[in-house]
């Protein structure tokens, strides 16, 4: 790569419009499916960033717009999908349940009674490591239709055949349901 090409923007005046259209418009799917993810709205907010930094530096090959989509989607996915990875490494599950705790109480959480709360965050915390225990390709399957993602939309991002993302999905969902059941009873005795 020569000096000449690094120091040309990688993005035109007409690119950087485009880019904001695009940063505006999909912003909220890609901070919404990480928040999901992570249960973190801070490193929800720096996974988006990192995403569209990415895609200003370097913009996908996609010939439409579904393309674009699934490509933001995809890349958001293993951000988040790392991101939890790192977490779960460095912190026990204790730990994550009481931070997870504080950073959920907002809006209606507010309002609600500390039993309600401690409940929620609780439900919330198993949701997440037993989405962490399923192999990745279910977690994004699991992840990417949580955010309203159709079968094409979540067959682009993945790259499987559009047919199979029902069969696929439904059995990510039977796996989640029977560790998140077993989660359960363990957690009550």
């Amino acid at each position: 790569m020569s000096s000449d090409t690094r120091i040309t923007p990688l993005i035109t005046a007409s690119d950087e419009q485009s880019f904001e259209a695009i940063f505006k418009r999909y912003y909220p799917l890609v901070y919404q499916l990480a928040c999901r993810c992570t249960g973190r709205r801070d490193e929800a907010e720096d996974i988006a960033q990192e995403v569209f930094l990415r895609f200003y530096r370097t913009p996908p090959h996609a010939t439409s717009e579904g393309e674009q989509r699934a490509w933001l989607c995809k890349v958001a996915t293993n951000l988040s999908l790392n991101a939890l990875r790192t977490r779960q490494r460095r912190t026990l599950h204790e730990e994550q349940a009481g931070e997870i705790n504080r950073q959920e109480m907002s809006g209606d959480a507010a309002h609600s009674s500390p039993e309600q709360q401690v409940i929620a965050a609780e439900q919330a915390a198993i949701t997440r490591a037993v989405l962490a225990e399923l192999p990745e390709r279910q977690q994004t399957y699991l992840l990417l239709r949580s955010v309203g993602l159709s079968y094409a939309e979540i067959a682009l991002a993945t790259g499987v055949a559009q047919a199979s993302v029902g069969a696929l999905l439904a059995r990510a969902e039977r796996e989640f349901r029977r560790k998140y059941h077993e989660r359960a009873i363990a957690t009550k005795e």
